[in-house]
């Protein structure tokens, strides 16, 4: 288990270079008079594409982020109902605004 997470953290590090670098061009970049409007980005959250990429920076990003959390835990601590309550409260936070941010990207479409 714990190999398998440490390397998808390393996987979630180089999509998250990956994926903000295109947020990063597209979004603020790519526009043509340098100007974005709030009707723009709601055009842009339109399309399959966009969103498909926010949600795998989201998710890429929490991921990355709560096991490197999880991880400083377990450098602090060895007890087994520690390391399970932490875990836990970690995967429901997760879950939690994972399902909160794609709520609020659809709910653009």
């Amino acid at each position: 288990m714990n190999a398998w997470a440490w390397l998808l953290q390393r996987v979630s590090a180089v999509v998250l270079l990956i994926a903000l670098g295109l947020h990063i061009w597209f979004l603020h970049f790519s526009s043509g008079d340098g100007v974005l409007h709030f009707g723009d980005i709601v055009k842009r959250l339109d399309t399959g594409v966009f969103i498909t990429l926010d949600i795998l920076l989201l998710i890429c990003g929490l991921y990355h982020a709560l096991y490197g959390l999880y991880s400083i835990f377990l450098d602090f601590t060895s007890g087994s109902k520690e390391r399970i309550v932490v875990l836990t409260l970690l995967v429901m936070v997760g879950i939690g605004f994972s399902g909160f941010g794609v709520y609020g990207l659809l709910w653009f479409r």
